[in-house]
């Protein structure tokens, strides 16, 4: 799996790009870099970017093990945003984004979103801020 991590301080966003095969484990140590990066903070939102992403062999029962390895992460850091986005362009493996979608909502206690295109997330994102305002 490829994995490369930014944070847009402006926009308050950590952004995750991953692409490749994974599995359960891969995902869990990619999540948990954000933490050691130097620009990361507990109201960042997270933007997730899916592509040529193999997952293979995931099923329903490791998204929720995922979920549940987010949730504890995000409580031991003392995370505090409330909106995460999916991107992904694979119909595929948007069907498991869908049940990530409300399994991961009621794991992790955020909205959780999919989008076809990372502006549509970015968009989604940064208007909870203006409607916040």
């Amino acid at each position: 799996m490829l994995s490369r991590l930014e944070i847009d301080t402006k926009n308050r966003l950590c952004i995750w790009r991953i692409s490749g095969s994974t599995d359960l484990q891969t995902l869990c140590s990619g999540y948990a870099e954000r933490f050691s990066h130097p620009d990361w903070a507990p109201d960042l939102k997270s933007m997730t970017i899916l592509s040529k992403l193999g997952l293979g062999s995931f099923t329903p029962d490791m998204a929720v093990a995922f979920a549940d390895f987010v949730a504890e992460c995000d409580r031991k850091h003392k995370r505090t945003a409330t909106r995460a986005a999916l991107v992904c362009e694979d119909d595929i493996a948007r069907a498991l984004l869908v049940f990530w979608e409300k399994k991961g909502s009621e794991v992790i206690g955020r909205e959780e979103r999919s989008f076809v295109t990372e502006q549509e997330a970015r968009d989604w994102l940064l208007t909870a801020d203006q409607n916040a305002a």
